[in-house]
């Protein structure tokens, strides 16, 4: 596979890891409103953290009154395209810097096993 092909497979797995980095979830800081009544009244807005997945950037957000409450899900809730492209970028470098290492020892490995035959 030449190096064009190891850049292919590198994007699909870092793609890969990306979306599958929503599992990674948190809580807040940002605040969403979860209902209208708390407050002396009962009548004010309920701010809670609002839920969010991705590693290292959150790019997936709950969207109250929309979809089911505290579960994310692709379909219903926010996502925001530009921190999931960044996710992809981290993924992508750790990827190729994960092959490269990997490549330079298999080739000192290698060389060494070559040297020891001569």
């Amino acid at each position: 596979m030449g190096k064009v092909g190891h850049v292919s497979l590198a994007f699909v797995l870092a793609s890969t890891l990306a979306i599958l980095s929503v599992l990674v979830e948190r809580t807040g800081p940002e605040l969403e409103e979860y209902g209208n009544l708390c407050g002396p009244t009962s009548n004010d807005p309920c701010y809670k953290p609002v839920l969010k997945g991705g590693f290292p950037f959150a790019y997936l957000f709950d969207a109250p009154g929309i979809s089911v409450e505290r579960k994310l899900s692709f379909g219903e809730d926010t996502l925001r395209p530009v921190a999931l492209a960044f996710d992809i970028a981290v993924h992508f470098v750790v990827v190729l810097l994960a092959v490269r290492i990997v490549s330079r020892c298999r080739s000192a490995f290698v060389r060494a096993t070559n040297r020891d035959k001569a």
